[in-house]
């Protein structure tokens, strides 16, 4: 699809659901979600191309995906970044989107802006095993209660060894566009149609400001909290992640 190369998993019968992962981007992080939806919805898991570097690209790229399957109208369900991408979407194809379930996520801000730029620089200038050794160190802290943890970790490996230093430098430079922009969304009209929206009380990742800023776009929202599960409620918290997304999608 343009210049990208755009990978996803499809399965499932029924209304189509799109699952848009974090910022590693891997369509086989929904893999504890998809099996139990396939037999009522239909599901679409897309990886990231490492090359896309806009936000821009991103969203043009899913609605190729949704063009490409002849789907009209999805639900959107968006993890961590996953959750930022969403609500671009649905801003660029409002008409596309039937419901959004947005989890363990927010909208980044003026306060992220140097973080994420140093990011970007410091990946760029750092030797690949030593960033791959970082991003393993990283993902332990944040699933160190995860007895799937080792799993998951090298299925992010994995992915971002694929686009090496740069690939992983465009995921910052994805988050640092949304941070620098986010006064101009929060001014435009967000889309009005049924959201979820929940986290953990105990996200290490996720500020209770970030996820604020969403909040203060869809106020007519259902918001829900856990009281712990860190930031990957899909990871720590399986069977609650399960019954909400499936309750939810099925009276949507």
């Amino acid at each position: 699809m343009g210049q990208h190369d755009w990978r996803y998993y499809a399965g499932g019968a029924g209304d189509p659901v799109l699952l848009l992962s974090g910022g590693a981007g891997i369509g086989i992080g929904w893999l504890d979600l998809a099996p139990a939806l396939a037999s009522r919805f239909r599901t679409i898991a897309p990886d990231y191309p490492p090359s896309v570097g806009s936000c821009a690209e991103l969203v043009d790229g899913l609605v190729a995906i949704l063009d490409a399957e002849g789907i009209e109208q999805a639900h959107v369900v968006g993890q961590s970044a996953g959750g930022m991408f969403a609500e671009l979407l649905s801003r660029r194809a409002p008409d596309r989107v039937r419901s959004l379930i947005l989890s363990s996520t927010g909208l980044y801000g003026p306060e992220d802006v140097d973080r994420l730029r140093m990011r970007v620089e410091t990946t760029l200038a750092t030797p690949w095993p030593e960033t791959q050794e970082a991003i393993r160190t990283a993902l332990r802290s944040t699933w160190q209660d995860s007895d799937d943890a080792e799993f998951w970790i090298e299925q992010v490996l994995s992915a971002t060894d694929s686009g090496g230093s740069e690939g992983s430098a465009n995921s910052y430079r994805l988050l640092l566009e949304l941070a620098e922009g986010v006064d101009e969304l929060m001014r435009g009209p967000a889309w009005d149609g049924p959201t979820l929206i929940f986290r953990a009380d105990d996200d290490p990742l996720i500020t209770g400001a970030h996820t604020g800023r969403l909040r203060d776009l869809h106020p007519g929202c259902d918001f829900r909290t856990f009281p712990s599960g860190g930031h990957s409620l899909l990871i720590s918290r399986t069977a609650d992640y399960v019954e909400l997304v499936t309750e939810t999608l099925s009276r949507t």
